[in-house]
């Protein structure tokens, strides 16, 4: 929503594709994006299928759902005439579109490759919180959030004059942007911090929190470096404290809104991205003949917590640090 919101009130034109209570919102009122300086309010473009969409050869598709609902996703989408043209030769189907992947973890791109032929990985920090349909409440100023985005390995689509329209329709919208050549160490850097999402969900003092967002880090990191991920990727060319300044809360709003994602889901009662962050290394440990035992304690617990409908806050860090 963030991101259909800003881009509409950059003048681009966005079509923001939703569901259920979303839907009603925002086909009634205006979208609003709460942010440190005040609530900017903007009427978005809305469709509740791909075919109220009625895509087009020059459209784009951006996927921002949780990597858990990519699969049916990109399923419902790539198969999708274009402009009506039922032929299914190359160029009319939405398949030969480009897909923007949002999804933290590493497991998305591969869910789009399967259909899709031009896949964008994105490793993207957008602190927001979205609890209420038709509001969105961001952290972030100046800037909206940090993108860096880039073709997958092995990939030539898409080309690069695709790459720079879209990274100029994201910074037209207010978020820092970067083309990176090494998009996946990228997408694995954020995810030595998205690992430690889960702590946000446990209940904890701020020592024991340190404690596991430490342990977690440490754990993750040796994971990602037995199994060859490079992550010296040199000195950074955006100060995201400076661009983002990421611990401002707008006046008016609850902690909730300095809550990380997997702590909206919970609070929601929806399904969370668990098994694509922590068990993303879960994975990774699995495949080299590892352990990563803290990510694995992490995954079930907080697994068991959804299946059973917990709250946030239910489950203790001692639970995650209790040694066998």
């Amino acid at each position: 929503m963030q991101l259909a919101g800003r881009l509409t009130l950059a003048g681009l034109n966005a079509l923001l594709i939703t569901r259920g209570a979303q839907y009603q919102a925002l086909s009634t009122a205006p979208l609003h994006l709460h942010h440190p300086q005040g609530t900017d309010q903007v009427q978005i473009a809305v469709a509740n299928s791909p075919e109220a969409a009625r895509l087009t050869r020059n459209d784009i598709l951006v996927v921002a759902t949780k990597t858990q609902d990519v699969e049916q996703v990109v399923t419902q989408w790539a198969w999708q005439p274009l402009e009506g043209d039922t032929s299914g030769a190359p160029g009319a189907l939405a398949a030969d579109l480009p897909i923007v992947i949002l999804q933290n973890g590493t497991a998305a791109e591969d869910i789009a490759r399967r259909r899709f032929s031009q896949v964008i990985s994105v490793a993207s920090i957008v602190p927001v919180s979205y609890l209420e349909p038709g509001h969105v409440t961001s952290r972030a100023a100046p800037k909206n959030g940090y993108f860096q985005l880039g073709r997958l390995t092995g990939a030539s689509l898409p080309t690069d004059d695709t790459l720079a329209q879209i990274a100029g329709d994201f910074e037209a919208a207010g978020f820092v942007t970067r083309i990176r050549d090494n998009i996946t160490a990228r997408k694995y850097e954020k995810l030595l911090f998205n690992a430690t999402n889960a702590v946000d969900v446990f209940e904890g003092t701020a020592d024991e929190r340190r404690a596991l967002t430490a342990a977690l880090t440490a754990e993750t990191r040796a994971i990602l470096s037995a199994a060859g991920v490079n992550l010296d990727l040199g000195a950074p060319d955006v100060d995201i404290a400076v661009e983002l300044g990421t611990n401002r809360v707008p006046a008016g709003n609850t902690n909730s809104a300095a809550q990380r994602s997997t702590w909206q889901s919970f609070a929601r009662g929806k399904p969370s991205e668990v098994d694509y962050l922590n068990g993303d290394i879960v994975l990774l440990a699995r495949q080299h003949g590892l352990d990563a035992p803290l990510n694995a304690r992490v995954q079930r617990l907080l697994g068991l917590a959804q299946t059973l409908g917990e709250a946030p806050q239910t489950r203790h860090i001692r639970d995650v640090l209790l040694k066998d």
